[in-house]
């Protein structure tokens, strides 16, 4: 039997765990949100994964390593894992 946590679907205008939010880009899902009223992507794609708002690359680059992208995005100055963690992103949508 599988011993991870089966989360459902999240509600719009919700925050989501770390670990579903872990869960979620393991699964390779796509996730869009808001923080601060601004809306983002993080977006799956054959060359990886990347952050967007809008049409505009908020990620360094696109990566494999979906740990290592959320720790090194920053929106505002802020790591976007700590913005997670601290339940300040609202998530729209999870494809």
């Amino acid at each position: 039997m599988d011993d991870k946590v089966n989360f459902g679907d999240v509600p719009a205008g919700k925050s989501i765990s770390y670990q579903q939010l872990l869960y979620y880009l393991e699964q390779g899902r796509e996730i869009e949100f808001t923080y601060k009223g601004k809306e983002y992507l993080i977006s799956n794609s054959s060359e990886g994964r990347a952050i967007w708002s809008g049409q505009t690359l908020v990620s360094n680059s696109s990566s494999d390593d979906s740990i290592s992208l959320i720790q090194s995005t920053k929106i505002e100055g802020i790591p976007l894992i700590d913005l997670f963690k601290q339940g300040l992103i609202k998530i729209t949508t999870v494809f």
